[in-house]
Order: C-alpha cells, then structure tokens, then sequence
C-alpha cells in the first residue's frame, strides 16, 4: 500500500475515534493526511468505503497478531496464547481496536463492499472457532457448539479488556495483564 494511502487509513482511524461518525469528514482527512480535498478521492470513493478500509486494515492487523501463535501447540495452550494475542492487540494497537470493537456508532454501508474484504474481516473469529473446537475435540473444553464457545470466549476476553481501556478496572497495566490471564485460564478451565 501507497505511504499516502496509509496516511488516509491513519487519519481516518483517528478522526472517527474523536469526532465520531457523524462530524467525519473527507476534507477533514485530506487535511490531516497533507493532501487536497480533490486528491483523497482518487484513493477513496467516498468516506463509507474510506471508513471500510480503516476496518479491513485493522482487522488484517488483528489477523496477523492471532497467527503469531503456534497451531501445534497443545488446544489449551493454544487458546490460552489465542486469549493474549488479542490482548497484545488492543493494548498494542489500541486506536484500532476500539474503531473495530469498542466503536459507538455504527458505520454505514458496511455490507455494500466488497464480500472478500467483509469475508476477511470475520477471518479473525474463523480463527478462535477453529481452535476452540480443537479443544473441544480434545476434551479440554466443556462445549458443544465451538461457534457459541468461541463468541463466550470473545465476549469474556472483550469485556475484560473494555473494561481496563475504558479506565474501569482500576488496575495498572502489569496487573491487568496477569488478572486477564488467570482469569481466562480459569474460564477455560470450568
């Protein structure tokens, strides 16, 4: 991808995260970007598949953090790295995961692009169901439904790690850290 191309996807990502939906615009981008108004439309048609790619982009992202783990390890281990690696994500490319998951607004046209880059973008969950039906295969997770397991397991680790972005938890980052662990461990576990 072009360096301007990124510079759009960077300041599209940051204006949705403080002005929102409603107050994002194009020329806002351009402006942030050191490009003309005129000149983000020979990247981007229109600010709904601007605000797709800024998606698609963090979701590849994301993609490559999950594969980072072993596929040969042991089920549990494997899900036990799964949890950390979207861990690792939210805290270490933290604009990203909140454009993707802790948004307010729902952005528009979403299932109008392109039905690779929507296929792509739900690749990530593809990734945990597979391995937590590894371990359902293996006896080491008490489930039956590895789709079901895997959005419980998604929504446990989500709502662990809202809860610490968003300033809730009260704890500092090395102790959220072995908190999120523990506590993933036992949710594994029971």
């Amino acid at each position: 991808m072009s360096e301007i191309k990124e510079q759009i996807l960077t300041c599209a990502r940051d204006i949705f995260l403080q002005e929102g939906l409603s107050r994002f615009s194009m020329r806002k981008v351009a402006t942030c970007a050191g490009i003309s108004a005129t000149a983000i439309y020979r990247h981007f048609a229109n600010r709904e598949e601007l605000l797709f790619y800024v998606l698609l982009r963090g979701f590849r992202i994301f993609a490559d953090y999950l594969k980072r783990v072993d596929e040969s390890l042991e089920p549990h281990a494997l899900l036990e790295l799964t949890a950390m690696a979207y861990l690792d994500f939210a805290l270490s490319e933290r604009p990203y995961y909140e454009v993707m998951f802790m948004s307010s607004e729902q952005l528009t046209g979403f299932k109008q692009f392109n039905q690779d880059g929507v296929a792509e973008m739900r690749h990530t969950f593809e990734i945990l169901k597979q391995r937590v039906q590894r371990a359902i295969d293996a006896g080491e997770l008490k489930a039956t439904d590895s789709h079901s397991a895997a959005f419980g397991l998604w929504a446990f680790a989500h709502g662990q790690i809202s809860l610490y972005l968003g300033g809730q938890s009260e704890m500092e980052k090395e102790e959220f850290i072995h908190t999120y662990q523990a506590l993933f461990r036992s949710y594994i576990k029971g």
